[in-house]
């Protein structure tokens, strides 16, 4: 039997004779590929648009800070955000949670821009009030968030920890600033968040009995106090006994030293109950500032076939220590605007005498 050497027509420019034998595997292979015309080899190499492009652009967020010194108040407008990530889709829906700690643990949101990966804000935030050398002592928070698809939860995009102190505050003039977003996540201190101390300092867990968030407003035209009992965090358990037990708070309206009046919450189970319930207080003809007016929140802890047990107490007036002096001032000076803040619970019993 003859042994076949080369058998190949040269019908087309540019082919090679074909031959079985070992060790030719570049001639073999030339069958098998489409003609692409003399002198044409296929390249290995990335296309230049890939192999040029530059490293990714980071998130961004563009926000102002301007302090009014009448006002005593800072505004913090949330101008945009950068160069999100596409995620699974071209475009995002998100929005900016904006905190002022260690003063509130309840964030102020911007609208949900949809469709963007650029979105656009531009929202505005207030704080107050506060005098410049307080808010050298507090930090703001920008965190970013997304809306994912068929989710119930939104993913955390990242976030900015701006601290107060950075701001040399011009009472003429904003000032702009642009920074990208971490992607770590900051977990708050909702005890710090409940007090009126720097941003980083101490708290003992130890002997906390927990937090209660009160919103208040003086309504003058009307002469009362609305009071707004939302919610508490963290309450201390008073037994060993299994089982999460009711809570619920007792309200009373002091006027020179007595009752004038007692509300009462709801009962909610559990050691981080929510209320949201709100009181009217009738105020007395005149200068709020000028009487004799305090408001005091019993926290009761309740079981089942038990008495109910005083857990602590938050006393809010002109005679209140600390924090609820603070939030007895705001809401004397804010007029109709709502004035929100936390405030420990104490065990002790107030005096209420000035």
């Amino acid at each position: 039997m003859k042994q076949k050497l080369g058998v190949f027509s040269k019908t087309e420019p540019g082919w090679e004779r074909w031959s079985t034998i070992s060790g030719e595997t570049d001639e073999s292979s030339l069958l098998t590929r489409p003609y692409l015309g003399p002198s044409v080899r296929q390249s290995s190499t990335m296309p230049r648009s890939l192999s040029s492009a530059g490293p990714k652009q980071q998130p961004q967020l563009h926000f102002i800070l301007f302090y009014s010194q009448p006002e005593a108040t800072l505004t913090v407008t949330v101008i945009s955000v950068s160069h999100l990530p596409k995620g699974f889709r071209s475009s995002r829906d998100s929005y900016v949670k904006v905190y002022l700690l260690p003063k509130f643990i309840e964030p102020q949101c911007t609208a949900v821009r949809r469709k963007s990966l650029n979105p656009e804000f531009r929202e505005q935030f207030q704080f107050g009030r506060y005098h410049p050398e307080e808010l050298r002592g507090f930090t703001l928070r920008f965190a970013v968030y997304v809306k994912e698809f068929r989710s119930f939860r939104d993913s955390f995009v990242g976030e900015v920890m701006f601290p107060c102190a950075q701001v040399t505050w011009n009472p003429e003039a904003a000032s702009s600033y642009t920074r990208e977003l971490s992607t770590t996540k900051t977990k708050l201190k909702k005890c710090l968040s409940a007090q009126d101390m720097s941003y980083g300092a101490a708290c003992s867990q130890s002997t906390s009995l927990g937090q209660l968030f009160i919103l208040l407003q003086y309504q003058a035209l009307a002469n009362r106090i609305k009071v707004l009992v939302r919610k508490a965090e963290n309450l201390g358990r008073l037994t060993r006994m299994p089982g999460a037990p009711d809570h619920y708070v007792v309200i009373h309206f002091y006027y020179n030293g007595r009752v004038m009046d007692t509300k009462e919450t709801k009962s909610i189970a559990g050691y981080n109950p929510v209320w949201n319930t709100p009181f009217l207080f009738n105020v007395p003809a005149g200068d709020i500032q000028e009487q004799q007016l305090c408001l005091e929140f019993t926290i009761m802890q309740a079981r089942l076939y038990t008495r109910s047990c005083t857990l602590g107490r938050v006393l809010i007036g002109p005679h209140a220590p600390e924090a609820g002096l603070l939030h007895w001032k705001e809401m004397c000076c804010r007029g109709q605007v709502e004035s929100a803040r936390w405030h420990v619970i104490q065990p002790n019993v107030f005096s209420l005498s000035p």
